[in-house]
């Protein structure tokens, strides 16, 4: 058997920081563009006469926000189990991990397509866009999910590349994306004036180019043939390696659909505040979108080491992996306040021009400003347990956020409009990172000292 490189010195390095960030740095490079991406798509719409474009491409990313990341359990399962695998330097079960993950993503996909209707149907009843709003989505809705086998294709490929701590390559996969994504809205729309319909375009050929560079990306560090061989070996499909990683994968699948439901139950009361609050909200959820992309680089760096770590059994490095990763999220959160106190509006009126839109986002901005300081330990703890493949105790701690949720969401809005709204958020996100701190013990006690 063919050894792996180790992320992990077992007499750690002398400069952990720096391990930290050779993962965390491009993975926050690679993230930061999707918001940035997300930025241009918010100008170019934003800048179409009305607010109906805008809630439009709200509603149609919701959605498909909603139907991808419900499977990122995909991304998140092979992490946890490559970074595992590499850290016990086993090379043949790495290939494993990856056959089983592909080829999940590619049945789910297919399923995805055949259903295509019936999803469509079920988001019109659930969102209740406005009326004004529904023809936009019907067109964005039939073009971008024809994107479904290459972004749970990606997702498969992401999860390798973090859990083996690929971060540059990773990082070139993530640019491609992003990067091809924005400048192909920017022709669509600002080019052909293809409207909605031009900003479901550029995102399906940019995750179709994007899953291309991935197989290529995977042929180069893994041979294809020995992918193949694996996939025709009896071990790759045995019962117990299965039902791990479906038992994996149905935790997180839960886990993901009851925050995506939380956020898109923003979505539609949201909506339900009128066609300028749903533009607002949209607006708004970009800084949420910067957030989580710039945590979750420190979030990838523990899911490597920490997972490389766990997958070798020792608590010591484990817990060493975990207070460095959770310095440098702290650090980044304080930045991302300072950064939201000092530029949130100029932020928002760049994003659109449409006068209600941004008095409505800046009555609510102060929330987004302290956001990052509520909901970094969430994000943090995210990493950790995937590293550790602890898919039960993230949908535990994410049922008890979402009941949370619930509980003032409607209370929150009702009393404070679209500014209660988004401090249901903040509840939700700082009482996920609470019951995950309270319940973090058990999983250093299943490691030998």
């Amino acid at each position: 058997m063919k050894a792996v490189s180790d992320p992990v010195n077992p007499h750690r390095p002398d400069n952990p920081h720096r391990k930290v960030w050779a993962i965390a740095g491009p993975a926050i490079v690679a993230n930061s563009a999707a918001p940035l991406v997300g930025l241009v798509d918010t100008w170019v719409i934003g800048h179409l006469p009305g607010a109906v474009h805008l809630a439009a491409v709200s509603v149609g990313a919701m959605v498909f926000t909603y139907i991808f990341w419900a499977f990122g359990f995909l991304r998140m399962s092979t992490t946890g189990l490559a970074a595992q695998a590499h850290g016990k330097g086993d090379d043949d079960q790495l290939r494993r991990v990856i056959i089983r993950s592909l080829s999940i993503g590619l049945l789910i996909a297919l399923a995805l397509v055949c259903l295509q209707r019936p999803i469509f149907d079920i988001a019109m009843i659930t969102l209740t866009p406005p009326e004004a709003t529904k023809v936009h989505f019907a067109a964005y809705f039939d073009i971008r999910i024809w994107a479904a086998p290459a972004s749970l294709f990606i997702y498969g490929i992401n999860g390798y590349l973090i859990g083996t701590a690929r971060a540059k390559a990773a990082l070139l996969l993530q640019l491609v994306l992003n990067i091809s994504n924005g400048l192909l809205n920017l022709l669509f729309v600002m080019g052909l004036d293809m409207g909605v319909a031009g900003i479901a375009l550029g995102s399906l050929i940019a995750e179709w180019l994007a899953a291309i560079l991935g197989l290529v990306i995977l042929s180069r560090h893994m041979s294809l043939k020995a992918l193949l061989e694996a996939a025709q070996q009896s071990q790759t499909w045995a019962t117990d390696k299965m039902k791990r990683l479906i038992n994996t994968n149905g935790y997180i699948f839960v886990r993901t659909l009851l925050l995506m439901t939380a956020l898109g139950m923003v979505t539609r009361k949201a909506g339900d505040l009128g066609a300028e609050s749903l533009a607002a909200s949209h607006v708004l959820s970009t800084f949420l979108l910067l957030i989580s992309l710039g945590l979750d680089g420190f979030a990838y760096a523990a899911e490597a080491l920490a997972g490389a770590a766990y997958g070798k059994g020792g608590r010591d490095d484990f817990k060493h992996w975990v207070r460095i990763s959770f310095f440098w999220v702290g650090l980044a959160a304080v930045l991302y306040t300072a950064g939201f106190a000092l530029f949130g509006k100029t932020l928002v009126f760049t994003l659109t021009d449409i006068e209600g839109v941004r008095t409505a986002a800046t009555g609510a901005l102060h929330v987004l400003v302290w956001l990052p300081l509520i909901a970094f330990a969430c994000y943090q703890y995210d990493g950790i347990y995937i590293g550790a493949t602890a898919g039960g105790a993230m949908m535990v701690t994410m049922a008890v956020a979402f009941a949370a949720f619930m509980l003032v969401v409607g209370p929150f809005t009702t009393h404070w409009g679209l500014e209660g709204l988004w401090w249901s958020v903040a509840v939700f996100m700082g009482t996920r990172g609470l019951a995950q701190a309270l319940y973090y013990p058990r999983i250093e006690r299943q490691l030998s000292a």
